[in-house]
């Protein structure tokens, strides 16, 4: 499931940002949304989600034609 968590600690009003159920760059769409509405953070970390790619079947069609 995709979601984005917002955590902030109140006695600091630090925001932390965590983004799950997204493989891959298609995050960091995500991520670039989440700067322009918040702010440059202080420090970004890839997560092992980040790591992994969609599995991406390629599929091969016969040529049409006699």
């Amino acid at each position: 499931m995709r979601e984005v968590e917002f955590v902030l600690d109140r006695e600091t009003g630090r925001l932390e940002v965590r983004i799950r159920g997204i493989l891959g760059p298609a995050c960091d769409d995500v991520a670039r949304h989440a700067r322009e509405l918040l702010g440059v953070p202080v420090r970004e970390a890839p997560t092992a989600e980040y790591r992994l790619r969609p599995a991406v079947r390629p599929q091969v069609r016969p040529r049409g034609g006699a």
